[in-house]
């Protein structure tokens, strides 16, 4: 990414200038390297996100069941009359 801003801009802006602009285009790529959330690396926390709240959003229904009742066989609207 560098090297193509440096040798693409080189001739019209100046080698200084480009050098700057390269280190300033490099910067958040190395910076990426040290990022670190909850054990996650940049890649793994933007996948997380994205698919967190955008592929997965939406409403969640939470439906509980009695275990106990379902491996007894009884339904749960059943007392013990």
């Amino acid at each position: 990414m560098a090297v193509g801003i440096y040798l693409g801009l080189g001739p019209f802006i100046g080698k200084e200038t480009a050098s700057w602009l390269c280190i300033l285009c490099a910067a958040p790529a190395g910076v990426a390297g040290f990022f670190t959330y909850n054990g996650m690396t940049l890649e793994q926390f933007i996948w997380a996100v994205v698919k967190s709240e955008i592929l997965c959003a939406g409403g969640r229904r939470f439906e509980s069941h009695n275990l106990h009742y379902t491996l007894m066989g009884r339904k749960e609207s059943d007392g013990f009359d």
